[in-house]
């Protein structure tokens, strides 16, 4: 898994699997989005979806997305999902920012259900 990178604004994320692959930890969602988007302009395909979860982009400040670079492969499809994500976050964003501070347990419930995609997508990976 040395080419998977792992793009977080979760720190129970990071923690967890810096030292399994390379993980960038960001300061908000929409950092992760564009970062992700970056990558994928850079010949990434997406390991998980943008917006994996049945929560909608303002509901939940955390997200984690894994990548992996494919070199010259066509992502045109990578780059209409993540251009299309970063739009719904926008637009969702418009309607209800997300809130500023939670209490800390919902902060924490909200971490281990962005985890718990990852976690659930790791072993189907090695």
């Amino acid at each position: 898994m040395e080419k998977v990178t792992l793009v977080t604004n979760n720190d129970r994320v990071y923690r967890k699997y810096k030292d399994d692959m390379e993980v960038i930890l960001l300061d908000s969602y929409r950092d992760v989005l564009i970062k992700v988007r970056d990558l994928v302009y850079d010949r990434h395909i997406l390991l998980t979806h943008p917006q994996a979860s049945s929560l909608k982009p303002n509901q939940t400040p955390f997200r984690s997305v894994m990548v992996y670079p494919k070199g010259e492969e066509d992502n045109t499809k990578d780059i209409m999902l993540i251009e299309k994500c970063i739009e719904t976050y926008e637009q969702w964003q418009e309607i209800a920012p997300t809130p500023d501070h939670y209490q800390k347990n919902v902060e924490e419930d909200f971490k281990t259900i962005d985890l718990s995609v990852i976690e659930n997508i790791v072993p189907r990976l090695m």
